[in-house]
């Protein structure tokens, strides 16, 4: 079923009505952005106008709401002895910790200005191989899953074939932005060149890489589920999560 479903969402992307999967692309786009500004603990709004409204400050409702979040996904795994919302919570909250306090702040709205495109792949990714999880019965993750395989499939689908495309000379990089067009100075890419000294070699290389890296960690996480290799993690961790 998960290769079907992967396949639809692609091949809705290509056919005549894969404008009207537009809007859920932007809106990935977007959370990309708007997900390294919450790790990093600024607030954001992430519209699917091609738009992000993002804090310059740190907010604690947002570098403290967060790891209560966190905690709340990796207790109620706990408590349902599921494994992997507790593995994911505890990672989500390291991770968190680093970005917030420990990543510069010229660095981190780097990050920021990357994580659009960047979250075409990552999310995308991460929306596929979600599919796999279980997570806590209050998610009502076992229907939710095949919506977000199917957006996540054609909008990986949509950003490898372009920065692929793009790596091999048949397209220019995308300059400029959404709602003011190519001669936006202010556009994700001219902020990577103009302000952070990118090469376009470096941009496209490295999102061609990232789109590489989620490909192969699709495919572990693939075959360790239809493997059943799972079973045995779950073996090892049980006894833990039984006390």
């Amino acid at each position: 079923m998960p290769p079907v479903v992967a396949a639809a969402g692609i091949l809705a992307t290509l056919s005549p009505v894969g404008f009207l999967l537009t809007g859920f692309h932007v809106w990935t786009h977007e959370f990309g952005h708007a997900s390294v500004a919450w790790l990093t603990g600024r607030r954001a709004l992430p519209l699917p106008i091609g738009w992000t409204n993002i804090e310059p400050n740190q907010s604690a409702l947002v570098y403290v709401g967060l790891p209560i979040l966190f905690v709340i996904l990796g207790v109620a795994g706990w408590r349902e002895r599921k494994v992997w919302p507790v593995v994911l919570s505890v990672s989500l909250l390291a991770l968190q910790t680093w970005m917030t306090w420990f990543v510069p702040a010229a660095r981190s709205h780097e990050w920021e200005i990357f994580g659009g495109v960047g979250g075409e792949f990552y999310l995308a990714a991460a929306m596929m191989g979600l599919f796999f999880f279980e997570l806590p019965e209050g998610f009502k993750w076992g229907g939710c899953r095949y919506f977000f395989l199917f957006i996540g499939s054609g909008c990986f689908y949509q950003a490898y074939s372009l920065w692929y495309r793009i790596k091999h000379g048949l397209e220019d990089i995308p300059y400029g932005s959404m709602i003011n067009g190519e001669d936006d100075g202010g556009g994700d890419m001219n902020i990577l060149r103009d302000d952070y000294g990118w090469t376009q070699h470096q941009i496209f290389n490295t999102y061609v890489h990232l789109g590489n890296a989620c490909l192969i960690a699709l495919l572990v996480v693939y075959l360790y589920f239809t493997l059943r290799l799972d079973r045995v993690f779950d073996r090892v961790l049980a006894p833990i999560l039984a006390r």
